[in-house]
């Protein structure tokens, strides 16, 4: 039987057709060189990863609603094809462009909607039994609280959340330093950068994500990644009795859990190491744009500088 949905979902998406490269290459590939068959190896293998957890869980998608928060152009949802006809399968992304082209190209049976870079979402409180989300909150800095308690709010009483995450098999291959989880909470890099060159850098370690994120969900199982930039995930479900809100979910408790402190300290110290490097290249650039001046106007820019 398995091995019969196996094959119809290989076949179903061989068949279903294929967004243009650029759609593809934002959602996240890490084979610029064959950009859809990386794309599609990606969707693949994250099926194989949800479908085993949900097993783990005893979830059928019969008579189910189902969100994947994030979706691109269908990355992930495509390999759901044999699943989104006996389930409502949506996607929700802030591209409108990828948004659009999914419900061109693949709507029946999958559809999608756009949304915000804040919340809320426009869905009705408790209107889904399973959310997943894979290389979101791998970017997500300033907003992942409002999101979370989000995804807490359109889940069913019950419902299950898989979420994607950085952890050590992707550290040290981004940072060249040892992974050290006790100094790593939640720890981002490159903040602020552009969402078309990649956007930030998000990194969790799975006591962070127990001490936060288990705020509002129970942690069923938790998966960390072991080849080197793979991505863990972390099968939740979702707690009926507490009021989440982003503050709840912010909220740095040290006497409770000590290496809050250790992650603060450490994400100072990358911050200012990427402060250093960025003045380093601005200097670097004005010095190579005063070069390129007359000497005339490269002095009275200096002085523009100096304030004089």
């Amino acid at each position: 039987m398995w091995r019969d949905v196996i094959d119809e979902a290989r076949d179903r998406e061989a068949a279903a057709p294929l967004p243009p490269h650029p759609l593809a290459r934002r959602a996240g590939v890490p084979d610029q060189a064959d950009v859809i068959g990386s794309y599609r190896a990606v969707g693949r293998d994250s099926r194989t990863t949800i479908l085993q957890l949900l097993d783990d869980a005893g979830f059928a998608f019969a008579d189910t609603r189902v969100l994947d928060f994030g979706c691109g152009s269908g990355k992930v949802m495509r390999h759901f094809l044999p699943e989104a006809e006996v389930c409502d399968l949506w996607g929700c992304d802030i591209d409108t462009r990828s948004v659009d082209w999914i419900n061109a190209e693949l709507d029946p049976p999958l559809h999608a909607f756009a949304n915000g870079e804040l919340p809320p979402l426009d869905q009705p409180s408790a209107s889904f039994d399973l959310v997943w989300s894979v290389s979101v909150f791998t970017h997500l800095t300033d907003q992942w609280a409002g999101w979370l308690a989000e995804l807490h709010r359109v889940l069913r009483p019950g419902g299950l959340a898989i979420i994607s995450f950085l952890g050590g098999a992707m550290y040290k291959e981004w940072t060249g330093e040892d992974w050290a989880p006790d100094r790593i909470g939640m720890t981002v890099l490159d903040h602020g950068q552009d969402w078309e060159l990649g956007g930030p850098t998000v990194f969790h370690s799975p006591w962070w994500l127990r001490e936060h994120w288990g705020r509002a969900f129970e942690i069923v199982q938790m998966r960390e990644g072991s080849a080197p930039r793979e991505h863990g995930l972390v099968l939740l479900r979702r707690r009926s009795n507490v009021k989440v809100t982003p503050a709840m979910l912010e909220c740095i408790d040290a006497a409770r859990e000590p290496r809050e402190l250790a992650a603060l300290l450490k994400q100072v110290g990358l911050l200012q190491g990427e402060s250093s490097r960025l003045s380093a290249q601005r200097d670097a650039l004005a010095l190579a744009d005063a070069r390129r001046l007359p000497r005339r106007v490269a002095g009275r820019l200096g002085q523009i500088r100096r304030g004089h």
